[in-house]
């Protein structure tokens, strides 16, 4: 047994010293039971939450009164997708009195699923007693009178709160509802957002494209997904084509589906809220076809460490969906955050290969070369975006940067100094450029006037930045100028203290200054940081000192 798997353990049998066996179990009951919560609580902690789930499944039936097991039961069993599971723990919670405010939307999930509208209308009333998603509330009763089929469904909208979250939500969905209506105004409403380019107009501009053209108008459909976004591209290939694309909100569970989905995007945090990731697969049970719902899900796995069960998730996006380059993008993050490099370039270059390319998928490519150190095949990838945005008369500094430093690190300085000062001449005012050239002539051993003037221009505009300010004190160090280095270098290490250079650099300036002691310190500061190389280097000069007149020609 591993380490770390040896911790894991003890630290679940800690937990769960407060897990209470059922008084008619025996003793024999109690031991098999105790395992089965134990593995459980592994599997949990392990991020495998498929097996974490039915381990509890299995307890709750011996112990169907513990709400604490249900709970676990339920929330392990919806980040699985085992909605069949999810809804038996709920309903569970729900009979012993303990079901959450998400576990009245996962029911309320269940009985729009089933289009059961007397029983979603009891549970929209329960979800606004409970007073937690009541600026959903309008929302969820607009979908389930449309579903109904009765009544003004466009009413609770118009009743809606006139809070600027509430009215977000509304604004969205009754435009959708309208679309799903065949309301002309609706269709009007949404060409204005899109013209104003607000909210999610990409969104419902490919929801209301989807529509039209199911509705046999081809034409007004390629009108309405005119646009530049490389989705809106792909949407209108699939109508010129004559067919259908994906992405129609027409029914209640999609709408609910969409719902959910915005509100697990717009709740997420850094990315680790438990109550995002839950809202993200109820919108996956109500509509596993809504592809946004699909990527988001499998954002927010990805996020809380379920990788593979993220890439499960978006493998099942059809090659056809106008969201599938989303995917694809979505994919090769997570690949890389889970260290197989080699297959996020595969499915890049597969990406980059396509007709239908955009700068983006350049972009994507060289990054993930850059991370392989490949750069001078980074640099021709992004050369490639950089053509596309010419061509596209939208020249973009970003993407000369990214060039400029991969030029650097294949060893072509003199190509990357020229990138960059075109790139400066677009956009005189980027720190990032500034400071960047400066330093690269510093270290290149070129004009010191000249990458001076760079650095001072880089700090005017973001003094707070800690890799400018080390630029700035490390060029007055070059300049002899000691007492405007340590200045410089003492803010550097304030901003950015984990920073082994700075802390060196700053070493250099007070021994240089004649500052003995503190240089010994700012150098034993370094050496907590640094690599194999730097720690060589450190630990020469904390022996022996520092030949000024060999260090400044050696730099």
């Amino acid at each position: 047994m591993s380490g770390r798997r040896k911790a894991l353990l003890g630290l679940i049998l800690a937990m769960s010293a407060g897990y209470v066996v059922p008084a008619r179990a025996s003793t024999a009951d109690n031991s098999i039971e105790m395992r089965q919560y134990v593995r459980a609580r592994l599997a949990d902690s392990e991020g495998r939450s498929d097996v974490a789930a039915n381990g509890y499944a299995q307890l709750l039936q011996a112990s169907p009164d513990d709400r604490r097991l249900a709970l676990r039961t339920y929330r392990q069993a919806l980040t699985a997708g085992n909605y069949k599971l999810a809804i038996v723990a709920a309903r569970q919670l729900d009979r012993v009195g303990a079901l959450t405010t998400d576990g009245s939307l996962m029911l309320l999930s269940d009985a729009v699923a089933a289009s059961d509208w007397a029983r979603a209308t009891e549970m929209v009333n329960r979800v606004a007693r409970e007073d937690v998603f009541t600026f959903l509330v309008p929302v969820m009763r607009a979908w389930i009178l449309f579903g109904r089929g009765s009544g003004d469904a466009l009413q609770p909208l118009a009743d809606a709160p006139s809070s600027q979250l509430a009215s977000a939500y509304a604004r969205d969905h009754r435009i959708l509802i309208g679309m799903a209506m065949g309301q002309a105004k609706a269709f009007a409403n949404l060409r204005t957002i899109i013209a104003a380019q607000e909210g999610r107009s990409l969104r419902l501009q490919l929801a209301g494209g989807a529509l039209l053209a199911r509705r046999g108008d081809k034409a007004g459909a390629l009108a309405l997904l005119q646009g530049p976004a490389a989705e809106l591209g792909i949407a209108r290939a699939i109508v010129e084509a004559g067919k259908i694309p994906d992405g129609a909100i027409d029914r209640p569970a999609l709408g609910l589906s969409e719902l959910f989905a915005q509100l697990a995007i717009d709740v997420k945090g850094d990315g680790r809220s438990p109550l995002s990731l839950l809202l993200a697969r109820q919108a996956n049970f109500l509509a596993p076809n809504n592809i946004a719902a699909t990527i988001a899900a499998a954002d927010l796995l990805a996020s809380n460490d379920y990788r593979d069960a993220a890439l499960a998730l978006l493998a099942q996006v059809p090659p056809s969906n106008p969201l599938v380059e989303a995917a694809r993008q979505q994919r090769s993050q997570i690949l890389l955050a889970n260290g197989d490099k080699q297959a996020a370039l595969s499915e890049a270059r597969k990406t980059a290969a396509r007709a239908d390319a955009t700068a983006t998928d350049f972009i994507a490519l060289g990054n993930i070369l850059s991370d392989l150190d490949q750069p001078a095949e980074a640099a021709q990838a992004f050369q490639r975006a950089i053509d596309q945005d010419a061509a596209a008369g939208q020249p973009r500094w970003p993407h000369m940067f990214l060039k400029a430093a991969a030029l650097d690190r294949a060893g072509d300085w003199t190509a990357a100094r020229d990138l960059l000062r075109q790139a400066i001449a677009m956009d005189p005012r980027q720190p990032i450029l500034l400071n960047y050239l400066g330093y690269g002539m510093i270290e290149h051993k070129e004009s010191l006037n000249e990458a001076q003037g760079y650095i001072e221009r880089a700090s005017a505009l973001d003094p707070q930045d800690g890799a400018i300010a080390d630029s700035l004190g490390w060029i007055y160090y070059k300049q002899g100028n000691y007492a405007g280095a340590i200045a410089a270098l003492e803010r550097a290490v304030a901003i950015s203290p984990g920073q082994s250079v700075m802390h060196e650099h700053l070493g250099d300036a007070y021994w240089a200054a004649g500052r003995r002691i503190e240089a010994r310190y700012a150098w034993r500061a370094a050496l907590v940081q640094a690599d194999e190389a730097g720690v060589e280097r450190l630990n020469r000069r904390l022996a022996d000192g520092l030949n000024i007149g060999a260090a400044l020609s050696a730099k």
